[in-house]
């Protein structure tokens, strides 16, 4: 059974590559769904470090495509990539995110109606 390492591992993997060789591969829904990973596994990913820090960097990808004077810190971070690659990043990061968000919801239990029966 994968473990919440192998999550980690598979997503830092992901990033790198989307940021060095510009692939954009990792199907997160579908990976989560395959490997059959649990709810609480993926809340955990969602509220980690690394969670917590791909919602950061989606940020600061956002101040820096917004441009401005809010992006004059971020902009020595990201103007080596372009805004056309950077729009292309944050699509992914927000992909990887919400793919987990969908996972999660997809594996909450659902009430179950109760019967209702009247005596005669």
């Amino acid at each position: 059974m994968a473990s919440l390492g192998d999550i980690y591992d598979i997503v830092n993997t992901a990033i790198d590559i989307a940021f060095t060789q510009e692939k954009y591969q990792l199907n997160f829904y579908d990976y989560l769904d395959g490997e059959n990973f649990k709810k609480d596994q993926v809340v955990s990913f969602i509220n980690s470090s690394l969670g917590i820090a791909i919602k950061h960097q989606i940020e600061e990808l956002e101040l820096y495509l917004d441009g401005g004077d809010r992006a004059a810190f971020v902009r020595e971070s990201y103007s080596w990539m372009g805004k056309p690659r950077a729009r292309k990043v944050k699509e992914y990061l927000e992909k990887i995110m919400q793919d987990a968000k969908n996972y999660e919801q997809s594996k909450r239990k659902t009430r179950k109606k109760r019967s209702t029966t009247t005596n005669k």
